[in-house]
Order: structure tokens, then sequence, then C-alpha cells
């Protein structure tokens, strides 16, 4: 059949080296598992056994050798290679075919290659909140003004804020785990969309490919989208959440709060004195980008048919892989600045006492030494505070006197002191999941504790995938990854 030159080089010729450079060895794996199957099946003569064995060792050597070259009159991966078993054993080839087709095959490559991309943005994810947690571990004590509404709001430190950040990347590792499972069910066996007759065992092929076991209706599993759909929206997570993060580094970066190193800087052509924070504004774009590819995602399955098609199978394995390209950049770049990157500690202290943010507590301290109730004590201080702004003074510097001039009543130096100090309201503050150093070191511990827990889960996840597909691999196979 001779395509039409825009067919063929606008979707069959990219979408050949598409599938090659991602999902050529999953098509040899899923082959070869379902291949195994049809030999147990009852009815074969020794002739068609030894010529399905001779078959079997051909397929898994495609593995180690060059996909075959596009041409225009195949339209793709899969039927190229099936002409190269073919020039090679002939008609035994079509023991592959039997009670096989593109819907189960393709859809079951597109899950193992979704589950791929899962497992390497989990470990990319893992690292990065280890990094975050070495951070915070070297900055229990180091004050940091926290803002809301843009505003300064009150003292807490570095740790506190790194902590948190460590805690939103941790509940995208949740949603990319749950993600990973629902989506970790083989389609293999379902055929166009009814099964087939041949008694094919489904839970034998799925736990040969390492799956948890078959989509059980195999109508949902040549027709649903919506595994594609946790892979965009995890990524999506991931994207929007850390997109956060970084901006604050940028905002403390422009005010020299938080710097990184030369090799993630980069000069200016005209003024000599910039170190700008070139390496986070890529993980900005990067993370925008992967924002976009999600949208790609969502918008090739919106009113379409609930059946097989092609706008959710090869047309958006383009922006699974796309959306992921972004992540992992974004990822390695944003360990890198963490790592790479510190803070200010002198800088952060002294923006710290040029502050009002321990107002709070001066109208808590009213409230326990003094016996103010709370709306008097609040009053007292913002009326304090007036008074200190308008003689361009800070909280820090407020004496007795000042406090008493503002209606409050006789509190002692040192109290008053303590009360306005940042590092001592940090300190004070040392319940449960709050910023004083002893609690956030327990906090910083349980998390460290969760870290390695996801990366346990995680890594027994494709450890099991790894050893099902270098079983269904065996001998003469010279060892390309099963994530490939």
């Amino acid at each position: 059949m001779a395509w039409h030159s825009a067919y063929s080089q606008r979707v069959l010729a990219p979408d050949y080296r598409f599938a090659v450079e991602n999902l050529r060895h999953h098509f040899v794996d899923a082959m070869t598992a379902h291949l195994d199957e049809v030999l147990r099946l009852p009815g074969h003569g020794d002739a068609s056994l030894a010529a399905g064995r001779e078959l079997r060792v051909t397929l898994v050597r495609l593995h180690d050798e060059p996909a075959p070259p596009y041409v225009e009159d195949v339209p793709d991966l899969y039927f190229a290679m099936q002409r190269a078993l073919e020039a090679k054993h002939g008609d035994a080839v079509g023991l592959i075919r039997l009670g096989l087709s593109r819907n189960d095959l393709d859809m079951t490559v597109y899950k193992m290659h979704g589950r791929t991309l899962l497992s390497r943005l989990g470990a990319a994810l893992i690292e990065l909140r280890g990094l975050l947690l070495d951070k915070a571990d070297a900055h229990l004590g180091t004050v940091l003004i926290a803002h809301t509404h843009h505003r300064p709001g009150q003292p807490t430190t570095v740790a506190h804020y790194l902590g948190a950040a460590q805690d939103l990347l941790a509940r995208d590792t949740e949603r990319l785990l749950q993600a990973y499972d629902r989506a970790n069910l083989c389609p293999l066996g379902a055929a166009a969309l009814a099964g087939t007759s041949h008694p094919l065992d489904r839970l034998r092929t799925a736990a040969a490919l390492g799956f948890d076991g078959p989509v059980e209706n195999t109508y949902d599993a040549v027709a649903s989208a919506d595994w594609e759909f946790d892979l965009a929206m995890v990524g999506q997570s991931v994207a929007l959440n850390l997109g956060r993060v970084v901006d604050d580094l940028l905002t403390w970066a422009s005010q020299d709060l938080f710097a990184l190193p030369d090799g993630l800087v980069q000069g200016s052509s005209i003024m000599p004195q910039k170190r700008n924070p070139v390496a986070l504004e890529h993980v900005r774009t990067r993370l925008s980008r992967a924002i976009g590819s999600a949208a790609m995602v969502t918008f090739s399955s919106h009113n379409i048919p609930f059946t097989d098609l092609n706008d959710f199978g090869p047309d958006i394995q383009g922006g699974l892989v796309a959306q992921h390209k972004q992540l992992m950049g974004a990822l390695a770049l944003m360990s890198a600045c963490v790592s790479g990157g510190d803070f200010d500690t002198a800088r952060l202290a002294e923006v710290a006492r040029q502050t009002d943010t321990t107002a709070t507590e001066l109208a808590d301290v009213l409230v326990r030494e003094a016996g103010l109730d709370f709306p008097r004590a609040h009053r007292v201080v913002a009326t304090l505070l007036r008074a200190l702004q308008a003689a361009g003074r800070p909280l820090a510097e407020a004496t007795p006197d000042d406090l008493a001039a503002a209606g409050g009543p006789p509190l002692a130096s040192d109290a008053l002191q303590g009360a306005v100090d940042p590092r001592a309201f940090v300190e004070r503050r040392a319940g449960f999941g709050m910023p004083a150093a002893k609690s956030m070191a327990e906090n910083l511990r349980r998390a460290r504790s969760r870290v390695g827990s996801d990366a346990e889960a995680l890594g027994a996840r494709v450890g099991s995938v790894e050893r099902a597909i270098a079983a269904l691999r065996g001998v003469g196979y010279a060892g390309v990854p099963a994530g490939a």
C-alpha cells in the first residue's frame, strides 16, 4: 500500500522514530510473553513447538539488534519487526498474532512505558526530598521571616520552610505510587476488546511482564485512558507544587538571602556585578512546560467515544514523554540548586531584626505576664508599632517606656526583649510540627524515615518488574535494562 506523503511524513515516520526510541524493548517483551502463552495452548505438533521456540530465541535477540529502518510500505515498528521475523521464520511468526490485537498489545506497551516514566520520576522526587532534608538539617536555627499575602508575617526557620516543601513533595510521591499501582494492570489478552476464544491465561501473561494482574474487563483494557491522566496529573502536581518553592528561592536570591554557586549562575554582558540565578529560572520554565504537556494529555481524550482510538493511543504518548523530559530536567536542576546553593544566615538575621514580625509574641506575653485579654493586648501592640514606625525604629528597639506610652502595662526590659527577639519567638514555638529546633529536628527525623519508606516502596515495584522481565528474556540476552 502506498501511503499519502502527508500521512507518511507527518504521522508514520515520526511515530516510528518515537517507538524506536521509547517503546521497542517493551514491544519485544510483550510479544514474548504472549508467544509463551500461545505455545502453552494444546494442539501444537512437535514441529510447531520447535518452530515456536526458535522464533522466541530470535524475538528476544531483537533487544540487542538495531531496530529495522523505517520504510514507507510498513506502517509502524510492530509490523517492521514482524517482517524481520518472517524473513527468518516464515509462517511460524503467525504464532505471535494468535489471539493478539494491536489494541491490547499497544495499550500494554504504553502502560509498560508509563510505569517506567513514573519510576524514574519517583526516584528523582525522592532524591530531591532527601536533599531538602539535608539542607534543613543544616539550618535548624536559621531564622527566616515568612511572608503571608506578600508581606512579612512571622519568624520561622529555614528548616521549617524546607521541611514543609519536602512534605509537599512527599504527597506527590504518594500520588505517584498510587498512580503506578492503578496503571500496573495488564491489558494483554483483551485482543480487540472482547478477548479471544483461545484459552490464554491472562493472569500468567500479566505476571510475566511484571504487572500486578490483568485489567479485569477486556473492554476497559483497551478503551480507557484514565491511567494516562494519572501520569499527567501527577506530573502536573509536581510542577505546580515545586514551582511555588522555586518562586520563593528566586525572590530570596534577588535579595541576596539565598545564593547559588558559580556553576548555576550567569553574568551579564554589560553589568559586571550581576550573578543571575539562571538555573532556577530554567527550573521554572521546565515546570511550566510540564503543566502545558498535561493539558495535551487531557484535551486529547476530551469528547471522544469510549473505545480504542488513536487519540489517547500513539498520539498521546509524545505528550507524556514531553512532560517527563521537562520534569526530569527541572528536578535535576532543582537538586543541584538545593545541594549547591545556600542561605546567608547573617543577612537573614539582620532582615529579621529589622521587621516587626514578633508583634504577635509581644501581645501573647502581655496576656500571659500582665493579665491583658488578647484583643486589648493586640490594640496596645498595634499602637506601639505605629509609634515606632513613625520614629523609624524597629520593634526590636522597643523599651518599656515605649510600651507604657502606647497604653501598655509595666513590663521588665528583659521580658520585653525576649518577646520581640525573632530567635526567641521561634524557640517558644516548640509544639508538634512547630519551628523550634528540638521540635523541628524530630520532625525532620520522621520525614527522613518516610523518604526511606517511599524509596523502599518504589524500589520494590521496580525490582518486581526487573525480575519478571529478566526471567522473561532468559538466555541469549545481552542485558538491555528492563525499564528501557
